[in-house]
């Protein structure tokens, strides 16, 4: 009974990511139907421990004013899937005022670090595909695939495990030999305060991943100083480079 509920709350989620990328209507309609609504990650952040704000990748804030209130608290800012309803423009100093029709919390961690010789023990090394992966405000965020029996919990890591070359990092998956049941797709979040500074420059954040067809290293341009990046409703405008 677990290992179903647990399958089905990952198709669930697969809906709601490819929604999130197919979505054709934009945020700037004059009109704003109330059985129109619009799936974003973005970024919850608290104001009071009863009240908060809503900050999308691409910046646009908005302002709940009906609706869900998060199951997950507001001790602190966290990443969240959220399904709104825009009710109207600029209001209060946010772009938005909206109605929270559903708002999920999105697994978000600090980059993990390295263990040498211990990191496929504790971190695992089991197979796992990178769909999406963007940077926004303080967070790199994934969209992964892999298989799930619903018997054991994942375990999922962003390592740094060469302190001297601190933009190189690996995405770790440990499956505890859960049982290789059904495909099944989830977002995670990373916090990237633990990064040096870039000091303006641009550089090459590189994540190295066991997937599915070998080890792979991806690319993405970082800068700290410039770490908004909106995803768009393609994922062909993802800033996420694939090796050949």
């Amino acid at each position: 009974m677990h290992a179903m509920k647990r399958l089905r709350i990952f198709v669930l989620m697969l809906g709601a990511v490819l929604m999130i990328f197919s979505f054709n209507s934009c945020l700037d309609d004059d009109k704003y139907p109330a059985d129109r609504y619009w799936i974003r990650v973005a970024t919850v952040k608290p104001t009071s421990s009863t009240s908060y704000y809503i900050q999308l990748d691409d910046s646009t804030t908005l302002l709940p004013v009906d609706g869900s209130i998060p199951y997950f608290g507001l001790d602190e800012e966290r990443r969240a899937l959220v399904n709104f309803t825009l009710l109207s423009d600029s209001i209060k100093g946010y772009s938005h005022a909206v109605k929270v029709n559903q708002i999920d919390s999105i697994l978000t961690k600090s980059i993990a670090s390295g263990l040498g010789a211990e990191n496929n023990v504790v971190y695992g090394k089991d197979p796992v595909s990178l769909d999406y992966v963007w940077i926004a405000g303080n967070y790199i965020t994934f969209q992964f695939r892999t298989y799930f029996g619903g018997v054991k919990k994942h375990y999922l890591n962003l390592v740094q495990t060469n302190e001297k070359k601190p933009y190189e990092l690996e995405f770790r998956h440990h499956a505890y030999d859960d049982p290789k049941t059904a495909e099944g797709v989830g977002l995670i979040s990373f916090r990237l305060n633990s990064l040096p500074d870039t000091e303006g420059e641009t550089v090459k954040l590189k994540i190295k991943c066991n997937t599915f067809s070998g080890d792979r290293t991806y690319e993405l341009d970082y800068n700290s100083a410039q770490r908004i990046f909106d995803p768009g409703p393609s994922p062909s405008s993802i800033n996420f480079q694939i090796p050949k």
